[in-house]
């Protein structure tokens, strides 16, 4: 498939899990139609004072962030400034996957409609990984998906259903010039352990939806064969092409 598509990897710093430093990324995909930023990583202020936006929570991980990591900074160095994107497309809206929301004005925030109803409903930011003060933002203009999206409806950029993890969390097919198909599995698949069945994937909403977005994903896999880019694997990520230099 031709798409003329150019795919960015960024990490907005790394998060030190059980002893193990991995990476927090954020993705840039240039469209014909439009720039798109996928997730975000951390937020702005996570770098400037990461208990004061995360409470209770920053005390579960430790966080390595500097404000020139944050997703805007980052892609201004690429020339791409914040009004030029059109889409932030979210996986989910848990803490390290805001850091777009609310930095791009003219962007269309799409995710999953089940996803924005659980984070609204949250209640406790250390049982359910949401911080209100991400996406509890008046300015955003939101575009919810229901089922499989076709983002500019020619098949480069579709948005998978992979509940689970969260409620309405969402992987991402890509389908590039050279490279082929792209599978930015999020965190339905953290690393490579839980994608071969040594682990099981962070299930913080259905252990059993994670169990069947998993094996979907597998099943999609072994037909397409697609570059695999997994949520937070520091050796999958160590592996792979990062910004400025792009896949096509």
């Amino acid at each position: 498939m031709a798409s003329g598509l150019e795919l960015y990897l960024f990490d907005s710093g790394t998060l030190g899990l059980g002893g193990v430093d991995v990476p927090v990324p954020f993705f840039l995909v240039r469209h014909s139609q439009g720039d798109v930023v996928v997730d975000g990583g951390n937020p702005l202020a996570v770098a400037r004072d990461a208990h004061a936006h995360w409470g209770a929570l920053a005390d579960h991980f430790e966080v390595r962030m500097s404000e020139e990591q944050h997703c805007v900074a980052q892609l201004r160095r690429l020339g791409i400034e914040p009004d030029a994107v059109r889409y932030v497309v979210q996986t989910h809206l848990h803490i390290d996957h805001t850091g777009a929301l609310g930095h791009f004005p003219n962007a269309t925030v799409v995710v999953h409609a089940d996803e924005l109803e659980a984070a609204r409903a949250a209640q406790s930011p250390v049982a359910s990984g949401y911080v209100h003060e991400d996406y509890d933002r008046p300015e955003l203009r939101w575009q919810l998906a229901e089922g499989e999206l076709d983002l500019f409806g020619d098949g480069t950029i579709r948005l998978i259903e992979t509940p689970g993890h969260s409620a309405g969390h969402v992987s991402i097919l890509l389908h590039l010039e050279e490279t082929g198909p792209v599978l930015l599995t999020a965190d339905a698949a953290d690393n490579r352990a839980q994608w071969e069945g040594r682990a099981h994937p962070r299930a913080l909403f259905s252990r059993e939806e994670a169990a069947q977005s998993l094996e979907l994903l597998r099943r999609l896999a072994d037909q397409i064969e697609p570059l695999i880019i997994h949520g937070h694997d520091p050796e999958n990520w160590a592996a792979l092409t990062h910004a400025p230099d792009s896949y096509t």
